[in-house]
């Protein structure tokens, strides 16, 4: 059997890693450059070891195909499409690791399907998510700080995620929320419920433990670091301390996980008998759903040159963007003076510490307005470019160096148009107030996924266009007197190309 399994798969897994190899070799490259991500290395391997596992069984069970899985096999193609389109790396990697998924049931059986479920679906761990967590993770870190901090009768002060005691200052970055602990311990704690027990409400409790005590756990860290430093006045808890007194707790977080799963573990299971199942599938039906995988990763692998070629005779154009100079009627009128910048220059005339950017973007554009107490910004990229696009993590809102969230909510424009209101504030305890939103053409949302999926569709119409962001921020005036200035100059405020 081993002979025709490897025949069986040896081509079909040849055109996946040909056709998915571009999303494939940006995941690696993700997991290289991220320590949030570097157990997603551990996954394969494991995934693997648990088919060894299970050679016996599978043994028993005949070779057969799957009709059903392979008509599936053209959602995660379109996602890939999507993905592709839009530049969202998370569509492309779980395209590829369900493609795969999908096309090992297609061409294996239900029955082998069935009983490698589990080592199937762990591969999901492979694909690198989780990054949108992180600002409620602060968050969270932050609360629990301060709790614990007041019951030990520890003066400190919040402002945003800063925290201030008597003799020192503390800011709960991105590398303190826990993520990292956070994403490996669901991936241990899910491979330890499956191996530990049996029954599945415990599994998928112990699943929610190994998610919700890492949480805890780092908040308590968090909270010994600050007391540490408190009590060595501040010689202590910083630079290197604070990195391995890290992962000292991780190592005892992966402990506890471990030794809670083992002393409440099932036991094992007598293994399944396939014998009833050796029912024959006829040669027809397994040529039918070869050609059907092969015709759909061909259609797949035809749209995207398309969507490539298309692209390249697009950024092959002069850019048609132009540069808005001095100061319109309209403009004017609403009490806003221009500052332009283009892709080749900025100006050299900061208006603030806001620190909001948009790199490679063909048109930017920074105002003063309401008798200088607000200030706005304004950028625009051609959907086609190559280096650049508006949703983006080298883009940012605020300078995140500078300025901390603490809060935001959506809000509705005069027209319609459904916008972001944000509230930041910096060590110091300034605060400003932001709203922005992104538009598409005539489609405007603050959603970034709304967004990159008008984009991608866009992009697999082979249609042109323009996205924009729009954000006015203020330090003098209100949440709400921010939000009613955008509203009332909405028209004045989005670029004009």
């Amino acid at each position: 059997m081993a002979k025709s399994l490897w025949l069986r798969l040896g081509f079909p897994l040849a055109t996946w890693l040909w056709l998915f190899w571009p999303s494939l070799d940006h995941m690696v490259t993700v997991w290289l450059n991220s320590k949030t991500y570097e157990h997603c290395f551990l996954i394969l391997p494991i995934c693997l070891w648990l088919v060894w596992r299970q050679r016996d069984e599978i043994r028993n069970i005949p070779l057969s195909v799957s009709g059903l899985a392979a008509c599936l096999l053209g959602i995660p193609c379109l996602l890939w499409l999507m993905g592709r389109a839009a530049d969202i790396g998370l569509f492309e990697h779980l395209a590829a690791v369900m493609s795969l998924q999908l096309l090992l049931w297609a061409i294996l059986g239900t029955a082998i399907a069935r009983a490698l479920w589990f080592p199937l679906l762990y591969l999901f761990f492979a694909v690198p998510f989780g990054e949108s967590l992180v600002p409620q993770l602060q968050i969270i870190t932050a609360d629990l700080s301060v709790w614990l901090l007041n019951l030990s009768n520890i003066p400190v002060y919040r402002e945003g995620l800063y925290l201030t005691i008597p003799n020192g200052r503390f800011y709960v970055a991105e590398a303190c929320s826990g993520i990292r602990f956070l994403m490996s311990s669901v991936a241990l704690g899910t491979l330890f419920a499956y191996l530990q027990f049996t029954k599945t409400y415990k599994r998928l409790c112990f699943v929610a433990f190994s998610f919700v005590f890492p949480i805890i756990a780092n908040g308590i860290r968090a909270f010994g670091i600050v007391i540490i430093g408190y009590w060595s006045d501040m010689k202590y808890a910083a630079g290197a301390d604070h990195l391995i007194y890290g992962w000292v707790f991780f190592s005892l977080i992966i402990l506890v996980i471990f030794f809670t799963a083992s002393r409440f573990s099932d036991a094992e299971l007598p293994p399944t008998d396939h014998n009833q199942t050796k029912t024959p599938t006829s040669p027809r039906a397994q040529k039918r759903v070869f050609v059907s995988v092969f015709c759909l990763f061909g259609l797949t692998a035809l749209w995207h040159l398309h969507l490539t070629h298309h692209a390249e005779s697009t950024n092959a154009l002069p850019n048609s963007a132009t540069n808005r100079t001095g100061t319109d009627t309209t403009s004017a009128e609403a009490g806003i003076t221009t500052v332009n910048e283009t892709r080749t220059g900025a100006s050299n005339t900061p208006l603030t510490t806001w620190g909001i950017t948009f790199p490679k973007a063909i048109n930017s554009q920074r105002h003063s307005a309401a008798e200088g107490k607000a200030e706005i910004y304004t950028a625009s990229y051609n959907l086609w470019q190559r280096d650049g696009e508006l949703i983006s993590s080298t883009n940012q809102l605020f300078n995140q160096d500078t300025w901390s969230l603490q809060r935001s909510r959506g809000v509705q424009l005069q027209s319609g148009v459904h916008a972001k209101t944000m509230t930041i504030a910096n060590a110091r305890g300034d605060t400003m107030h932001l709203v922005y939103w992104y538009c598409i053409n005539e489609f405007c949302s603050s959603n970034p996924l709304a967004i990159k999926l008008v984009r991608a569709s866009y992009r697999l119409a082979g249609l042109k266009g323009v996205s924009n962001v729009t954000a006015v921020a203020s330090s003098e005036l209100g949440e709400t007197e921010i939000t009613q200035f955008a509203g009332q100059n909405e028209a004045v405020l989005v670029p004009s190309m």
